[in-house]
């Protein structure tokens, strides 16, 4: 075989790996999403409480809360404005910057992790308890690698 058809079938393998990587990040979206509705939360507001959680005595700004986010969420404002209003997180005014915010988690919001984590822990043994420990391993190891190359 010369090396126009290794380049295809290198194209072809990388497109077919995009779309099995985007199948699975879809699938456990959905599934951790719906597992997280029995505790009336989005994955978005789950993921800043567990940000947050992080350093539960350091208040953190909006900004360096969606920096820490995994995904583009356009609107932080609302996602903590409906944590707010749950009372899983305490929002104050900056005294240097009355525009911006410091939210922190509050009892509320640790105790609600507490009985979320146990279910998320057992949809994540789901997924990949189909692989051993050197694969998980190795899985990470290439996901990194591939994360890692571009921005």
């Amino acid at each position: 075989m010369g090396r126009g058809s290794e380049n295809i079938n290198s194209k072809a393998l990388i497109n077919q790996t995009f779309s099995i990587l985007l199948s699975c990040q879809q699938k456990l979206s959905y599934n951790i999403s719906r597992e997280l509705k029995a505790f009336d939360i989005t994955r978005q507001q789950y993921e800043v409480l567990k940000i947050l959680n992080e350093q539960p005595d350091k208040p953190m700004n909006l900004n360096k809360v969606k920096s820490h986010l995994r995904e583009n969420v356009p609107d932080i404002s609302r996602i903590v404005k409906r944590l707010v209003d749950k009372r899983l997180i305490n929002r104050a005014r900056q005294s240097d910057d009355k525009r911006n915010s410091s939210i922190s988690i509050n009892k509320f919001g640790i105790d609600l992790l507490a009985k979320i984590e146990p279910v998320i822990n057992d949809k994540m043994d789901e997924f990949f308890g189909v692989l051993n420990n050197t694969e998980i391993e190795e899985l990470s190891r290439i996901i990194s690698k591939v994360n890692n190359n571009k921005d």
